[in-house]
This record gives structure tokens, C-alpha cells and sequence, in this order.
């Protein structure tokens, strides 16, 4: 595999293992120690540089535009994810963790924030697509009305510091606290609810075992 040369330095012959968990649409290959996420996006880089001191996230060890790919070296956090088997079997304590760590989330200021994701924005992105038939149908039958009535009632915000995808696979923990965060692309100031609708479905799909898992009882 070609990498750039900055990066090919850093990383010489270390063996890796691809990781597949999440959706992102990036190629990741995990080193022992770091992690390079070939194909992310440019609000992730400058989302991690500016939570840096601010919230648990990898440290950015190269970063390298090649051919119109982006190549984000970074190092690894330490921990398993919440949705490791470990913390699927003690829902009791899975949900306290991912309590913590919205409200970790939520403690950072978000004055100098480089990124920002108000509803209206996101509704505009969502015209285009309805527009452009981009939007999928699969349990939605006219995408056009659910538009017109998202407009229509669209709530009052309280601004926060989100995650914006703020799912067990994005949280690390030792068991005892939140030990980081992942997949910052959609990091940004926005409502809160939206991290906690994330983390509700996520909790809710990875305990009734829709990825795979064993489900567990009142999951």
C-alpha cells in the first residue's frame, strides 16, 4: 500500500490490522500504538487539533493531503469501546459511562469552535439532497412532507459543545471512566440533543444485538 512520504517515515514496516467498525467511509489501519484514518475528512483534523488540552482524543502525528486523500495519522486512545462485549454484558454500567461522557462533552466551552451545526443548517443540507433525490426512502415515503414539517416545527436550540456521532464505537473507556473520543468530523457546536438521540439508538441497537452481539435482556 502507498503512503506519503512523511507519513511512510513514521509508520516504516510496522504490521497493522484493518479495523471495519463504523461508517465513516475511511480505510483505518490500526499499529500498536497509533492509528492512520486514510480518507478522512479536514473538520476531523482541525476538530482534533482544537480538542486537544480540551477532551481525551488522539494526539495528530502526521497529516498529509495526497492525490486529493487525506491521510490523518494519529495516536491510539487508550481503553476498549463502549460497545466492547465486556460493557455490552453490564448494561448498568454501560449507560453510566456513556453518561459521562456526554457530559464531558457538554463541559467544554465551545467559544472558538471552529465547527458549528445548527438545525437550520443541517435543514438547508437536507433541502439540496430532497431536491437533488439524494435521500434515501427506505421508511419514509415522501422525504418532501417530513421536510415541510421539520421546517415547520423546528425547536428551540441550546447551543453546546456535541460530538455529532455520538455512538459506542466513537467513546473509549477503562472501565472506570471515559479514557477518549473518536471520529470527531462531526464535532461541533449544536444542539444537545442530538448526541443524546445517537447515543440512545446506539445503546439501544448494540444491548438488542442488531450488529452482531448477544442481546441482552431489556436491550
Amino acid at each position: 500500500m502507498k503512503f506519503p512520504e512523511k507519513i511512510k517515515k513514521i509508520i516504516g514496516t510496522r504490521a497493522y490490522t484493518e479495523n471495519t467498525v463504523g461508517k465513516s467511509g475511511a480505510q483505518v489501519l490500526c499499529f500498536d500504538d497509533m492509528v492512520l484514518k486514510i480518507g478522512a475528512r479536514e473538520e476531523e483534523a482541525a476538530m482534533m487539533e482544537w480538542l486537544s488540552g480540551r477532551l481525551p482524543v488522539p494526539e495528530i502525528l502526521a497529516c498529509e493531503r495526497e492525490e486529493g486523500v487525506l491521510y490523518l495519522l494519529m495516536s491510539k486512545l487508550k481503553g476498549e469501546m463502549l460497545c466492547a462485549h465486556i460493557y455490552l454484558c453490564r448494561p448498568e454500567l454501560l449507560t453510566e459511562l456513556l453518561a459521562e461522557g456526554l457530559k464531558l462533552l457538554w463541559s467544554v466551552d465551545p467559544s472558538g469552535c471552529p465547527c458549528a451545526h445548527a438545525t437550520n443548517q443541517k435543514l438547508k443540507l437536507a433541502e439540496s439532497r430532497v431536491e437533488n433525490g439524494l435521500c434515501a426512502r427506505e421508511g419514509v415515503r415522501a422525504p418532501e412532507r417530513l421536510l415541510a414539517w421539520l421546517k415547520t416545527h423546528q425547536p428551540a436550540e441550546r447551543p453546546a459543545f456535541t460530538h455529532g456521532d455520538c455512538c459506542l464505537p466513537n467513546l473509549f473507556t477503562d472501565g472506570k471512566k471515559i479514557t477518549g473520543f473518536l471520529d470527531l468530523g462531526a464535532c461541533g457546536i449544536a444542539d444537545p440533543y442530538q448526541d443524546i438521540a445517537l447515543a440512545y439508538r446506539s445503546l439501544r441497537d448494540n444491548l438488542c444485538g442488531k450488529y452482531g452481539g448477544i442481546p441482552q435482556p431489556g436491550g
